[in-house]
């Protein structure tokens, strides 16, 4: 018979396995996915007419058509442009694998410290507007739901969508006119303290807080018309705690879903915010690399973007594997299953 060490060991093992075959096929669908945006973007990138370093020293303001041949080609070594596309192809996929992002065209610094550098700021502005959009949207939703007045609860729920009708410029600039130049609450340009990223992130917020309403809003009615509301409602549980523990959580699932979209989205996204407010970051160094037809940046960025698109949705994939109880039931059983085979073999 199997003493209870060895059957714990076995549970232990059945569940590191069920988890394995769970994750997996998510981390290798996260390596396909940064894989096929960074061959679609070389494909798309190396299409263009022109040569990319000629093009980017005649934005720079020199005379590239009197450049010496031999230096012109010591300058696409340098920036890993020479040989066959399937040569260059292959060396930027092989020092990507390495974390090498290649040389700027522009500037002449690494692509990595560049984007490390701007990183951050978009990081934070992004945060913010998710943070932001997720609580307008709760609240939003939650006021919807529990107005008992049908036309109140039609005006509610046609206030969020106006954050994705409005264009972000637009808002941009009006927040800037009002709380930068009329009021001075806040400054109209800058990447430096937290002052600097409300604006910004008010302006991401408003579409990201509609499309999360949009989702969310659909899944909270559906849970609330749902027979296990109906039972609670029956048993004479206050309102609030109907909402909290049997409608709210019942409509996490899309939401987190959304969020992890959300998030792919405001990495790359926020071209036209950082250039109205004048920030640096990932959406202002991606306009500056395409004007200055920096392709190695622009890759770059691209890289980036998608490597933080697949990780977020990898991250999202875990949490349902921890939160669905579908899913989680599925695992369980990955560690039951052992438990049982040892029982009967003991038996």
């Amino acid at each position: 018979m199997a003493q209870p060490e060895q059957r714990a060991a076995s549970a232990r093992t059945g569940g590191a396995a069920a988890v394995a075959r769970f994750l997996l096929p998510k981390i290798a669908q996260c390596v396909f996915v940064v894989w096929a945006t960074y061959t679609v973007a070389f494909v798309l990138i190396h299409a263009l007419p022109g040569d990319p370093v000629l093009a980017a020293l005649s934005l720079r303001g020199g005379d590239a058509t009197s450049t010496d041949p031999a230096e012109l080609q010591a300058l696409r070594e340098r920036y890993g442009l020479d040989g066959p596309p399937w040569q260059q192809y292959l060396t930027g996929l092989v020092a990507l694998v390495r974390g090498d992002l290649g040389i700027s065209i522009a500037t002449g610094q690494p692509v990595v410290d560049m984007v490390g550098r701007a990183f951050p700021n978009t990081a934070a502005v992004a945060v913010f507007a998710l943070i932001l959009g997720f609580v307008g949207a709760l609240a939003f939703t939650v006021w919807a739901y529990v107005a008992r007045l049908a036309w109140l609860r039609g005006v509610v729920t046609q206030i969020p969508p106006l954050g994705i009708a409005t264009p972000a410029f637009l808002t941009g600039l009006v927040l800037i006119s009002v709380f930068s130049f009329g009021l001075g609450w806040f400054p109209a340009s800058g990447s430096t303290g937290f002052a600097s990223i409300v604006l910004p992130g008010i302006t991401l917020a408003l579409p990201t807080g509609a499309i999360f309403f949009q989702v969310f809003s659909a899944a909270v009615f559906d849970a609330g018309a749902s027979p296990f509301v109906f039972t609670a409602n029956a048993k004479g549980l206050a309102q609030r705690t109907v909402v909290v523990r049997h409608v709210l959580r019942n409509a996490l699932l899309p939401s987190i879903t959304i969020i992890g979209l959300q998030i792919g989205y405001l990495a790359g996204g926020t071209a036209v915010v950082e250039t109205v407010f004048s920030r640096d970051g990932i959406g202002r160094l991606t306009v500056d690399a395409v004007l200055a037809r920096d392709i190695n940046v622009v890759m770059g960025v691209v890289v980036v973007v998608s490597v933080v698109y697949a990780v977020v949705t990898l991250v999202v994939d875990g949490l349902y594997g921890v939160i669905d109880p579908r899913t989680r039931t599925r695992l369980t059983d990955g560690r039951r299953r052992p438990r049982a085979a040892v029982a009967e073999v003991a038996g």
